[in-house]
């Protein structure tokens, strides 16, 4: 079982889209399960237009088992745990010390364990930027992968983010990390993604590749598609970067 963290510097780079169309794509020849952690801003259930019974954070109050938040999609073939999007700021997910997270840390992990045989893929549709979340998903998962846009903030931001929590949290662990740029307009930055491919290549983060910008695309995700079919351009660019990501085809 490999288990995969989907992150960003910030919002708005398409992170939650690239989470389940990789989720949608991987399950063609693999059981995959894709988890929420956005506790802040959820949107699996307006995505999917899905309203499971149970959620993540009844797990994380202690009031169900894991299995019992998994949610079963049967249009997409996966596996989902939906966070509840009423937001309620009095859950210790949102103000906890670090002795809660540890705790469930090792209670997610061991529960993971436990599902190892069923699950060929774990993802994480992580919240942007730090939270003691991101800290734990880090120490949990296999491989990350960080997605901004084609831009000078979005690179120093997400260099940033690997310098003082990546970087950190990797001594303990064996996490490959890789960049995926989003949203790249239809102009030739070719000069430019490999001069900040290289940068990432010297920190230790691996370039995944990239996916274009597409005012065809803003219009299908205005119209509540979210999940492309197999000869759009977005799939097929995830695909290649996958290949990548996981040194074989998906």
């Amino acid at each position: 079982m490999e288990k995969i963290l989907v992150h960003s510097y910030k919002g708005g780079t398409g992170k939650t889209t690239v989470a389940l169309n990789m989720a949608n794509l991987l399950a063609n020849e693999n059981k995959v399960l894709l988890i929420e952690n956005d506790f802040f801003m959820p949107s699996f259930q307006y995505a999917l237009r899905s309203e499971p019974d149970l959620y993540f954070n009844d797990y994380l109050k202690g009031e169900v088992s894991f299995k019992e938040v998994i949610f079963p999609d049967t249009q997409l073939n996966i596996d989902l745990i939906f966070t509840n999007k009423e937001f309620d700021p009095n859950e210790k997910i949102f103000g906890s010390d670090q002795k809660w997270f540890i705790s469930t840390l090792q209670r997610m992990t061991d529960d993971l364990e436990t599902l190892k045989k069923q699950y060929d893929f774990v993802i994480f549709d992580s919240p942007p930027g730090w939270h003691m979340i991101v800290i734990n998903l880090i120490m949990m998962c296999d491989k990350a992968i960080l997605i901004l846009r084609p831009n000078s903030y979005a690179v120093s931001g997400t260099r940033k983010l690997i310098e003082i929590v990546y970087k950190r949290a990797k001594a303990l662990s064996n996490m490959e990390m890789f960049v995926l740029f989003n949203q790249v307009p239809e102009i030739n930055m070719s000069a430019d993604l490999k001069r900040w491919a290289e940068q990432f290549e010297k920190e230790g983060v691996k370039y995944a590749g990239n996916i274009a910008c597409s005012c065809e695309t803003a219009y299908q995700m205005a119209h509540e598609v979210i999940i492309f079919p197999a000869d759009h351009f977005f799939h097929i660019a995830l695909k290649q970067a996958l290949s990548k990501i996981l040194k074989s085809p998906p």
